[in-house]
């Protein structure tokens, strides 16, 4: 069977769990015997064009010429029997599903995020959650609130590609959610029940490594979405140094100088900045339980998948797909945004109760999200949709 993997990369600057992913699915679909030719983008490309390619690129989110003149060269070259779709803006545009459909061509799209109905893709503005574009056909308050990468400007073509195509979600046969959360939110889109598969994100199982330590780990972008800001506030009230525990930070953004101040003033926070994905896996064998206290509705993070991989618990905010993935079984939630409740959570921990959630979270990977369970799902999915 032959899929073609289409996937508009997010820019280097921005660390990103679902290039990760993609990356990882590629590489698992071509081991499992696929054959997977691949359309790839990259918004690095961006900050080398010209001025007049920049312009048209402005109307990428539209329809991007150069996309559909490359991906519809790649159906011809390839012939694939599935074409397989991550994320479109803003170099390839979602014009392309409309030229798989006319090919006949089954297409899976996996959702990521909420860039379908909200264009920040987050439903968050000034640190808050918001809805305000939900029940408008022409999202005019995105416009006025600059939600695509902070500029009213760009968020034209955003907002314009949006209302254009609604229709064009309906081409899609089949939609991955990668929660429950998400699965809701793509009904509240129109789009029919039976044709959304819930399929959480994956990673390959590492072992069962070694018992969890006393320390928290936060892995991510340092960014108010994040809840950093919230994190270092219920860190410092919660009193884990007395317990002798340490908060380690992972990760760059905005807030960075933030955490640098807060980890001067506090030798129990540690600030290990941007680290390959080898170091990470070492901090996590070392510490315990993992903290993901985003503000926004998260989609899955990768980090979870990798942290229950490893028989780590998560401390989690109790919102969006998070909200939906974690249970009191395998971690704790909190109400987002509440330093107050997060510090207590994390005050109030033991290492019996680190071990205990521990186990329980690695019981967890292996049944809904090891790549040797998901994988096969997958695949399904393609043989279900070549066979009709």
């Amino acid at each position: 069977m032959k899929v073609l993997i289409v996937h508009n990369r997010y820019r280097k600057a921005i660390p990103s769990g679902e290039n990760s992913v993609v990356d990882a699915e590629i590489a698992i679909l071509h081991t499992s015997g696929l054959d997977v030719p691949t359309y790839l983008r990259s918004s690095d490309e961006i900050a080398e064009m010209s001025g007049a390619q920049k312009v048209a690129v402005a109307l990428g989110p539209i329809r991007s010429s150069q996309g559909v003149r490359e991906f519809t060269e790649l159906l011809d070259s390839e012939k694939p029997d599935v074409v397989h779709i991550h994320n479109v803006y803003p170099l390839i545009s979602p014009w392309i599903i409309r030229t798989a459909h006319k090919a006949g061509i089954p297409i899976v799209m996996t959702v990521h995020n909420f860039r379908l109905d909200c264009v920040a893709g987050t439903y968050l503005r000034d640190g808050q959650v918001c809805t305000d574009c939900t029940s408008t056909s022409f999202a005019m308050p995105a416009i006025t609130h600059g939600c695509y990468r902070g500029s009213s400007i760009q968020s034209v073509p955003m907002v314009m590609s949006r209302s254009i195509h609604r229709s064009t979600w309906q081409l899609v046969d089949r939609f991955i959610a990668l929660t429950g959360f998400h699965q809701e939110f793509l009904v509240r889109m129109g789009i029919a029940p039976d044709r959304i598969v819930v399929r959480p994100t994956s990673v390959t199982d590492p072992g069962a490594g070694t018992a969890p330590g006393k320390d928290v780990l936060f892995v991510g972008r340092l960014g108010a979405e994040k809840g950093v800001d919230v994190l270092l506030e219920a860190w410092r009230i919660s009193g884990a140094e007395q317990f002798g525990r340490t908060l380690h930070i992972v990760g760059d953004g905005e807030l960075r100088e933030a955490a640098d101040r807060a980890a001067r003033m506090d030798p129990s926070i540690r600030i290990h900045g941007m680290q390959d994905s080898a170091h990470v896996a070492e901090l996590m064998d070392q510490c315990g339980p993992v903290v993901i206290p985003s503000t926004c509705f998260e989609g899955l993070p990768l980090v979870l998948a990798e942290a229950i991989a490893r028989g780590r618990p998560i401390i989690a905010s109790d919102i969006g797909g998070l909200g939906r993935t974690v249970t009191d079984d395998f971690g704790w939630k909190v109400p987002p945004s509440n330093a107050v409740a997060l510090a207590a959570t994390i005050g109030a921990l033991t290492d019996e109760q680190i071990a205990q959630r521990g186990a329980a979270a690695r019981e967890r990977f292996l049944k809904e999200f090891d790549q040797a369970v998901t994988t096969p799902q997958l695949i399904g999915i393609y043989t279900e949709l070549t066979s009709n």
